[in-house]
């Protein structure tokens, strides 16, 4: 028997694999799980050559999927001025850093902040343009909200993009304007797409996501969903792979069309004939990315009744007749399709364009995605089953804003939000996300939200929409594995699956559910190789059964 590169032992193993649950031990080679089962039997593997890393009774599971990020864009976050609210908690303290950061900016150069989140700032309203005119008269200053539905740009950054009170709203987005018709400087929305934002280069770009998959490892994630891929993160990435630099497998969702300030590649992807799956283990084509709505935080999410106190109901992109043609010729040319629809109104122009689609093409065996899908209805949910669509559930969002989309929906809405109690019942596979950067995207929130429905202030919203703790992980395992076709290969401990796993420093099936949040990753590992091992924890190995390091 040939000998194993690692077999890890002296632990509890979580496989996440229903037929099968724990394991005593787990042996790797060349990347791959040989064998999950008794430690006797694992050491079997074992030759002079073999690390035999000492579990110490701590738990091992699979590593992380998360499906749906924006892991280029969270990169470049990190190069920007951190605005989010554990830094800027009030616009007085936001104003502060930027003018710090303006303070050391050459005049003219654009300042670009990413973060900021109008429920938790102490003002609970958004910034304006006026406000940042007072500390940055002469740079152009374009903040991000942490949604990524919303920005707000002083008056320089307006002038430089030739934004007048004149402008007209482009469809699908908003520009803000207050009693008076003056720009406040608030831009909803497609309406950010008019900021003339200077790109960033390819070298900023490589900075930026070394940065993120760094933090990546940290959280256990090892596979990333892209769902905004344009052409620059696609040769990030294949940059990033060629120098043997790329240390998370990512999964490219293509953006489709112009939105949002974002460059559609539909016509690109389709003539040049990419498919569904096309790449290798690393980096892997997953199909074509649409957009219906926006965001609850913004209220431009696209809903049947007010938002709380308002006469808004949001804004839908598109109607079924616009929408489903290219989604259909997407699909016909091999393309899987994920659709952002948060909102019920869009969830269901979503639902119905796959039925429109389903009389002539099958598209029950692909699994294509309703991205967020926040708010389905019943009859929602039974078609999302016949169609065999996917939920890519924002569960994450409960505990980081759910307290915010409680104001904004009400508390009846909210019961039934994120519901994965009733995805279960249903049968409808709902992997589990954070959205990042609109969210931390440390699984354990996620996780803490979907077994507790907990917010960060303890509020409790739709009790009867919990999971178990074994299947809120599935969401980030093996469900989001499937969401790929691996669910063979990721997500999973297993003879033939990808050794990407992790140590924990707690067994979550063992511990109160109050601690699921502080669950921390004391080592990662991808393709059986070490990428992040937390300071405090310890890594024994032994080789040839004599020599303890």
């Amino acid at each position: 028997m040939p000998g194993a590169d690692s077999i890890f032992i002296n632990g509890n193993v979580l496989t996440m694999d229903d037929h099968f649950p724990k394991a005593q031990a787990v042996v790797v080679k060349d990347g791959t799980i040989l064998y999950a089962g008794e430690e006797d039997k694992a050491l079997t593997w074992e030759d002079s050559h073999t690390k035999i890393i000492d579990l110490d009774q701590k738990t091992l599971m699979p590593s992380f999927i998360e499906s749906h990020i924006h892991p280029s864009i969270y990169g470049l976050s990190l190069l920007e001025v951190d605005c989010k609210p554990d830094t800027t908690p009030s616009i007085k303290v936001l104003l502060q850093k930027i003018s710090q950061k303006v303070s050391h900016t050459p005049e003219g150069q654009w300042i670009i902040g990413w973060g900021w989140d109008d429920s938790k700032l102490a003002e609970k309203r958004n910034p304006t343009r006026w406000e940042l005119d007072e500390i940055a008269p002469h740079h152009p200053v374009v903040l991000k909200r942490t949604c990524a539905h919303m920005a707000v740009a002083n008056s320089k950054a307006l002038e430089l993009s030739g934004i007048s009170e004149d402008t007209s709203n482009p469809k699908g987005g908003n520009i803000e304007k207050d009693t008076s018709g003056m720009l406040t400087g608030l831009m909803q929305e497609k309406a950010q797409g008019l900021l003339a934002i200077p790109k960033y280069d390819i070298e900023d770009m490589v900075k930026g996501m070394k940065l993120a998959q760094k933090q990546f490892a940290t959280w256990g994630i090892t596979t990333v969903h892209d769902m905004s891929t344009q052409t620059n993160d696609l040769q990030l990435y294949q940059l990033l792979q060629e120098k043997e630099e790329l240390k998370v497998r990512v999964r490219p969702w293509m953006w489709a069309i112009d939105q949002n300030g974002f460059d559609g590649t539909y016509d690109e992807v389709l003539t040049v004939g990419l498919r569904s799956g096309f790449g290798n283990d690393m980096l892997k084509i997953q199909g074509l990315k649409f957009m219906l709505d926006g965001s609850v935080g913004g209220r431009t999410a696209a809903v049947s009744h007010p938002y709380a106190g308002t006469e808004e109901t949001g804004i839908l992109y598109n109607d079924v007749n616009e929408i489903y043609p290219l989604m259909e010729k997407g699909i016909q040319s091999g393309l899987r399709i994920a659709i952002h629809a948060i909102g019920d109104r869009a969830i269901d122009t979503a639902i119905n364009a796959f039925l429109k689609i389903s009389e002539s093409t099958d598209v029950t065996s692909i699994r294509n995605r309703i991205e967020h899908c926040v708010l389905p209805t019943v009859d929602h949910l039974q078609h999302m089953k016949e169609l065999n669509l996917l939920a890519a559930s924002s569960v994450g969002f409960l505990y980081h804003i759910g307290d915010n989309y409680c104001n904004k929906l009400g508390k009846e809405r909210m019961e039934n939000s994120f519901p994965h109690r009733s995805f279960k019942e249903f049968g409808i596979v709902a992997p589990g996300n954070s959205d990042l950067p609109v969210n931390d995207a440390n699984p354990w929130l996620g996780i803490y939200g979907a077994v507790t429905r907990q917010t960060a202030s303890g509020q409790v919203l739709g009790e009867n929409q919990r999971i178990s703790i074994w299947e809120a992980l599935k969401a980030y395992t093996t469900e989001a594995a499937y969401s790929s076709f691996e669910e063979e290969s990721l997500g999973i401990i297993k003879a033939g699956a990808k050794a990407d796993v992790m140590i924990l420093s707690d067994n979550p099936l063992d511990i109160e559910v109050e601690k699921l949040g502080d669950m921390k990753v004391l080592q990662t590992f991808l393709d059986g190789e070490l990428i992040y091992s937390d300071s405090d924890s310890h890594h024994y190995e032994y080789t040839g059964g004599k020599n303890h390091v």
